[in-house]
C-alpha cells in the first residue's frame, strides 16, 4: 500500500499551529507566594518582554475575597528594582 499523503487542510493546520507557537508569548514561573487569606499567587515572567503576570493559582479554603478566583489575573507590571535583590 502506498503511504498516505497529508491533505492540504492538515498541512495548513500544522503551519498555523507552528506560526502561533512562534509568536505566542512564553511564560516562566518566577515565584509562588502564600497570601494571608490562604490563597497562593504565582508570579510569571514573560519572554522576550520583561513583564510580570501575577495570577491566583489556588484559593484558600477560608478566603473571604470574592475576587480571588483560581486562574484569575491579579496584576500586571514591569520588574521593580527592589525585587531584583531577593
Amino acid at each position: 500500500m502506498p503511504p498516505e499523503r497529508s491533505s492540504s487542510t492538515e498541512t495548513d493546520m500544522r503551519s498555523s499551529a507552528e506560526t502561533r507557537a512562534r509568536h505566542a508569548p512564553q511564560y516562566a514561573l518566577d515565584a509562588l507566594h502564600a497570601l494571608p487569606c490562604g490563597c497562593v499567587a504565582a508570579v510569571y515572567k514573560t519572554q522576550p518582554w520583561d513583564v510580570e503576570l501575577i495570577s491566583l493559582e489556588a484559593r484558600g479554603p477560608h478566603c473571604l475575597y470574592s475576587q480571588h478566583q483560581t486562574g484569575r489575573l491579579l496584576g500586571l507590571g514591569g520588574r521593580e528594582p527592589e525585587r531584583l535583590s531577593r
